[in-house]
C-alpha cells in the first residue's frame, strides 16, 4: 500500500474512531458529541444569565479535542521554560560563595 492511499484512506475513518481520538483531531468526537456539548454549553450560559448574581464567573465551556491537543503543547512548553530557568538559577547560585554552616544548618561566623 502506498503513503498517499493510507493516507486517503486514513482521511475517510469516521467520527469517534480511534485514530482520531489519538491524533485529538476534532473529528475524535462524533457530530452528535459535538451537538450535546454545544447544547451543554448553551445551557450553562442560560441558567447563568437567570442566576442574577453579576459578581459570579460566566462558566467554561467543555474542553473540544483540539483543545486538549494545544493545552499538552502549553504544558510541554511552560515544562521547557521551568527547566531552563532552574538551570539558570542553579548556574547563578554555584558562582555565588557559600557560608559556613553548623550540624543544624545555621549559619557561622568565619573566625
Amino acid at each position: 500500500m502506498t503513503p498517499r492511499k493510507a493516507a486517503v484512506l486514513a482521511a475517510q475513518l469516521p467520527a469517534g474512531a480511534q485514530t482520531w481520538q489519538s491524533v485529538g483531531n476534532d473529528a475524535a468526537w462524533t457530530t452528535e458529541a459535538h451537538l450535546t456539548a454545544t447544547v451543554f454549553d448553551a445551557v450553562q450560559v442560560g441558567n447563568w444569565q437567570r442566576a442574577g448574581d453579576s459578581k459570579s464567573k460566566p462558566p467554561t465551556p467543555l474542553r473540544r479535542p483540539s483543545q486538549a491537543r494545544e493545552d499538552a503543547h502549553k504544558v510541554d512548553r511552560m515544562a521547557e521554560r521551568a527547566r531552563a530557568f532552574k538551570e539558570r538559577q542553579d548556574a547563578v547560585l554555584a558562582q555565588q560563595p557559600t557560608q559556613p554552616r553548623d550540624a543544624r544548618g545555621r549559619f557561622v561566623k568565619e573566625a
